[in-house]
C-alpha cells in the first residue's frame, strides 16, 4: 500500500504536466470550435445553395463520422502534403468536429428567435450584419448556452484521443506510467479525476455566466 501510494504521488507531476497539454489544446479548441461553428451556422442558414450546401455537407461529414478516425485522416493522410505534429493534427480535428456540433446549436437557437424581431430591427433602419450582431446572435448565444456548453465539455473529454497520435496530454501520460509502473487501475483513476475537476470547473463557469444572464435579464 506505502508503495502503491508513493507511486501516485510521485506520477502526480507528470500527470499535471500532461494536464496542462489537455488544458491548451482545449481551450485553443474550444475557442476556435465556437468561432467556426458559429460561420458554418451563418452559412447554414445562408440564401446561397452552395454555401448551404456545403455547410449541411460539412455537418453531416464530421457528425457522422468518428472523431478518432478524422484525427488520423489528418495526422497520416496527407502527408505526401504536409507532416504535421501531433498537437497540429489533433487541434484541427478537434475544432473541425465540434464546430459541426456547436453550428446545429447556434442554428437551433438563431431559428428560435421571433421573426418580428427581425422586422423591428430592420424597420428601424439596420441592415442584416447589425441586425445579428446587435439583435439575434446576442439573444442566441443566450438560448445555445446548455447545448453549446455540452460540446464544450465533450472538446476536454475528447482531447484524450490526442492521445493515440502521440500528443502528450494526460491520457498518453497516464498510459506510460501506467505501463512502466505495472499499475494500471489506480494511475488510469489518478487522470480520471483530474478530468472530473477540469469538466467540473468548466460546468461550474457555465452556471456562473447563466445566473449572470439571469440577473442581467
Amino acid at each position: 500500500m506505502n508503495n502503491l501510494s508513493e507511486i501516485l504521488i510521485n506520477s502526480l507531476p507528470y500527470l499535471l504536466e500532461g494536464a496542462v497539454f489537455t488544458i491548451l489544446i482545449s481551450l485553443f479548441s474550444i475557442l476556435g470550435a465556437l468561432i467556426f461553428g458559429l460561420v458554418i451556422a451563418l452559412c447554414r442558414m445562408s440564401s446561397s445553395k452552395i454555401l448551404s450546401g456545403f455547410a449541411k455537407g460539412y455537418i453531416s461529414f464530421f457528425r457522422g463520422t468518428p472523431l478518432l478516425i478524422q484525427l488520423l485522416i489528418l495526422y497520416n493522410g496527407f502527408t505526401f502534403i504536409y507532416v504535421p505534429q501531433g498537437w497540429q493534427a489533433a487541434l484541427a480535428g478537434l475544432i473541425l468536429h465540434f464546430s459541426a456540433y456547436i453550428a446545429e446549436s447556434y442554428r437551433g437557437a438563431i431559428q428560435s428567435i421571433e421573426k418580428g424581431q427581425w422586422e423591428a430591427a430592420f424597420s428601424l433602419g439596420m441592415n442584416r450584419y447589425l441586425t445579428y450582431k446587435e439583435v439575434i446572435l446576442p439573444q442566441a448565444w443566450r438560448i445555445s448556452i446548455p447545448s453549446v456548453w455540452n460540446s464544450l465539455i465533450d472538446i476536454v473529454k475528447a482531447s484524450s484521443l490526442a492521445s493515440v497520435i502521440t500528443v502528450p496530454e494526460l491520457t498518453l501520460m497516464a498510459d506510460q506510467i501506467s505501463a512502466s509502473q505495472l499499475i494500471v487501475l489506480p494511475v488510469l483513476l489518478e487522470a480520471a479525476v483530474i478530468y472530473w475537476i477540469l469538466t467540473s470547473l468548466l460546468d461550474g463557469l457555465r452556471v456562473l455566466m447563466e445566473r449572470r444572464i439571469r440577473i442581467s435579464e
